[in-house]
């Protein structure tokens, strides 16, 4: 099992999708929710662990 950071995976999106160096927040947020990798839920509650992690495997997969 490999240990996988939310954050990398971002970046590393914006990247291939933009192909952008720097990266306006727009666009990561963009990224962020074309990919379904918020922290919170709409209406404020934190999301479940279990859930974070298969949006997360979901956007590794994107990227291999």
């Amino acid at each position: 099992m490999i240990k996988v950071s939310r954050l990398d995976i971002i970046k590393k999106l914006v990247v291939k999708e933009y192909k952008a160096k720097r990266p306006t927040a727009a666009q990561i947020n963009a990224v962020i929710s074309k990919y379904d990798l918020n922290l919170y839920t709409k209406d404020g509650n934190y999301r479940s662990k279990e859930v974070m992690t298969k949006a997360v495997a979901k956007a590794y997969k994107v990227l291999r």
